[in-house]
């Protein structure tokens, strides 16, 4: 027989139909903390999970005389009637009486009896025979096994257990039945996913939208998600803002929708994914949240904005305008028609990421191994590509809209290499100065040894042989070398001698760079003379009136500079817009004073776009576009693993188009600009303990101020110059000198790239690290390698 007890609880140790002494009164309640005992979800309001007390409702199974356990089963069904159990306890100490483990089943398989929790009494010589003797009372559905006792202590405590977990239970199971009620009239599409990424659960606005009904059962997400979104559910992202693609179940082409989702984790797993997609019927919306009870009520400035928003919009298809990527995503969409479902996938995938709007900005892998072995990757690589900056397309950086009106064909667009006016100025020079500056077209030219020799003014005397002589660029822009000598003067003392990297060292030796890069053949005849004078000019400007910090610390300690430029590549925006004002001020130094309209136009477009096209933060958008453009396409990717190790080929065929040539002026100067690590060692070595001593004094300043500090790994006290050249190479220099080696066909631009690669690693697993151990190095370095002139140098004239 079974009997329901209208008290909180009774004893085991009676029989049936006797009402225990141990009832609970509300003045007991304080002993039964539900609350700290089963605390509620966090994302869970716990307003939401609070009940009213009330009795607890217990069930006692236990027959006196054999009975079925259909006879109490049907006992129980009439009492669902009226209201159900918390507690089942059911008597499983005689199986001849009563078969415990098919009734358990048996009401597990009722509804709304998921929350019952049922235990199993049974002998204790029965519990201690086996180690898994509740195993199967536990796949039959008990919540709990209890050995037989007559202890009125032991059984209040086990009454008091049944208690808060039934209370819990319950609770929660209210609280998500009411999300889901609200889920489910919400306009919205809503899906939640189980831990095996299957939908479990969706709202009527997601069934109506793609035709799933929610009696389907548990399918692949997959089959019904694609895009972005789906990527970062995958990954196990928190929260996330994404475009998603919804396949519908009768239609063949799927939609595209603003999608917010969140992965919810009881434990350390993911336990759930929830996709929240807005939606984008063009039926009447709702505007207010009273507008299910005021139906009839109609906002006019808001239907009226709506009409002149879709008039604006029918206007704008109407233009005969289109933007080429809008054309790459109608044919990438037209392509998934027919397509096996994982080609589709991959489609939709690059469809989501052309809709971005930054296709080049680079993001960091997320490999902690990678992290903790290598500091580069977080802290000077970083740094260097960090966007402190708002992302603003500039005019320049989209390449100039005034290119040159007409390109001289291949057999006579060669530079014109003059020797006209190089004796117009009786510029004074010393012996060795001279014979100096006639290297100055070699890969291993002595820059160093210029900047002795001048005392610290190599740019004006590198720039006349080079600009003045070499190139004739006064042939070029129609002015004198007068004109040319003032500017250069002008332009140097501009830059600040007491930088340790950034100073007209570095400027010469870019310019040097570049000026060799002009000789090559491919260059020879593909750039017009004007192209290679503006090159010359943005290589001799490239970082004038540099402050010997990064635009990251200017931002960071609000100077002018990035208050005029908004935060928005500061220093190249200050270094082209000195050059031209610096120019344009003074008739003595003018160089373009003599140009036509277009011709200045064109001359200036090309400047300053080589000259931002020096800032980091595009390193990887230039590269990649050049990459792209000029080498045939390997098979595969590295994200899918089909990628293959063959060296891409050449594809010159792209050169013939005018923005593609500006890919190439943008290579140039930016690989003269990092040249360094590519440079023969004893100059790769000078160059490097240079720019470490000038982030080091970043650094110092950094933490004097109390400002952000940029690069912590430049520390001086921490440091390892080794460590930082070998990241530098790795994630800067060897793919960017392989591409444009090959281009220009330079091949020692990478064999000296690798060489002090290696050199670098042999110190550092030396144990060398600091700024004197490397000088050390250095010093042994040139007793190995003697120099090939011994006479001291001497300063000019």
């Amino acid at each position: 027989m079974h009997q329901r007890l209208g008290s909180s609880s009774g004893s085991p140790g009676t029989r049936a139909g006797r009402r225990s002494s141990l009832a609970l009164t509300p003045e007991d309640e304080p002993l039964v903390d539900v609350a700290n005992r089963s605390p509620p979800p966090s994302n869970i309001p716990s307003a939401l999970l609070y009940s009213p007390p009330e009795p607890l409702e217990l069930l006692c199974v236990f027959p006196e005389r054999a009975s079925r356990a259909r006879e109490a089963l049907d006992s129980f069904r009439r009492d669902m009637d009226t209201r159900l159990p918390h507690v089942v306890l059911i008597d499983a100490r005689q199986p001849q009486s009563l078969d415990a483990i098919l009734l358990a089943r048996a009401i597990k398989g009722m509804k709304n009896t998921q929350h019952i929790i049922i235990v199993a009494i049974v002998k204790k010589s029965a519990y201690l025979k086996d180690d898994f003797a509740v195993l199967p009372y536990l796949e039959a559905g008990f919540s709990r096994v209890m050995v037989e006792t007559l202890g009125a202590t032991a059984w209040c405590a086990e009454i008091l257990q049944a208690r808060a977990a039934a209370a819990s239970a319950r609770a929660q199971i209210g609280a998500v039945a009411a999300l889901a009620a609200a889920t489910d009239r919400c306009r919205d599409l809503v899906a939640v996913t189980d831990d095996q990424q299957r939908v479990l659960l969706t709202n009527k606005s997601w069934s109506r939208m793609l035709g799933w009904r929610s009696d389907d059962g548990p399918r692949p997400l997959t089959d019904t998600v694609g895009g972005e979104a789906l990527r970062l559910a995958s990954t196990g992202a928190r929260d996330w803002e994404a475009p998603v693609m919804l396949r519908r179940r009768a239609a063949p082409d799927p939609i595209l929708l603003p999608c917010r989702g969140a992965s919810v984790a009881l434990a350390r797993s993911t336990s759930h994914i929830v996709f929240v997609c807005e939606s984008s019927t063009d039926g009447e919306r709702a505007r207010g949240s009273l507008h299910s009870i005021r139906r009839g009520s109609l906002d006019v400035r808001s239907v009226a904005s709506d009409g002149l928003r879709r008039t604006s919009l029918a206007k704008l298809q109407g233009l005969p305008l289109e933007a080429p990527i809008t054309k790459v995503i109608s044919l990438l969409s037209t392509a998934t028609e027919g397509a096996p479902p994982s080609t589709v996938a991959c489609i939709e995938r690059a469809v989501d990421m052309l809709r971005t709007s930054e296709l080049y900005s680079p993001q960091m892998k997320e490999d902690p191994k990678l992290r903790a072995e290598d500091p580069i990757a977080t802290d000077l690589i970083g740094a260097l590509l960090s966007r402190e900056q708002v992302n603003t397309n500039l005019f320049f950086m989209q390449g100039p809209t005034n290119v040159l009106s007409s390109r001289r064909s291949s057999n006579d667009s060669t530079v014109v290499r003059s020797q006209t006016n190089r004796t117009n100025i009786k510029h004074k020079t010393s012996g060795q100065l001279r014979e100096l500056l006639d290297t100055a077209l070699s890969w291993e030219f002595e820059i160093f040894r210029l900047e002795d020799l001048t005392r610290g003014r190599p740019l004006a005397h590198l720039g006349l042989a080079l600009m003045g002589g070499r190139f004739d660029v006064c042939s070029t822009l129609e002015c004198d070398e007068r004109t040319l000598l003032h500017w250069l003067t002008v332009i140097e003392t501009n830059y600040h001698a007491v930088n340790t990297y950034h100073n007209s060292t570095h400027a010469a030796d870019v310019l040097q760079a570049v000026a060799y890069f002009l000789e090559k053949d491919r260059l020879k005849t593909l750039l017009e003379p004007l192209e290679a004078a503006a090159a010359l000019i943005a290589a001799a400007a490239h970082d004038i009136d540099h402050p010997g910090t990064s635009s990251a610390f200017l931002c960071n300690s609000r100077h002018p500079l990035a208050i005029l430029y908004n935060d928005v590549c500061v220093l190249e925006s200050h270094h082209s817009a000195l050059t031209f004002k610096l120019t344009l001020n003074d008739e003595r130094v003018n160089i373009f004073k003599n140009l036509d309209r277009e011709t200045y136009k064109t001359v200036r477009h090309n400047v300053v776009d080589m000259i931002l096209a020096t800032e980091m933060t595009k390193h990887f958008e230039h590269l990649a576009k050049f990459v792209n453009v000029f080498y045939a396409k390997a098979g595969g990717s590295k994200e899918d693993g089909m990628q293959t190790d063959e060296p891409l080929s050449l594809d010159t065929t792209a050169l013939s188009q005018p923005e593609n040539v500006i890919l190439v002026k943008r290579m140039m100067i930016k690989c003269a600009d990092v040249s360094n690590a590519s440079r023969p060692q004893k100059f790769a070595f000078e160059w490097a303990r240079r720019i470490a001593e000038e982030y080091f004094l970043q650094t110092d300043e950094e933490k004097a101020r109390e400002l952000p500090v940029v690069m912590p790994m430049f520390d001086r006290a921490t440091c390892s110059v080794p460590r930082s050249q070998i990241g530098f190479i790795d994630y800067i220099i060897i793919d960017m000198m392989e591409a444009w080696a090959a281009f220009i066909d330079m091949p020692e631009l990478v064999n000296h790239a690798r060489n002090n690669h290696t050199r670098w690693r042999e110190l550092d697993e030396a144990g060398v690290s600091s700024m004197a151990d490397v000088k050390r190095a250095m010093r042994q370095q040139a007793i190995q390698s003697p120099p090939t002139s011994t006479s001291q140098p001497t300063a000019e004239e």
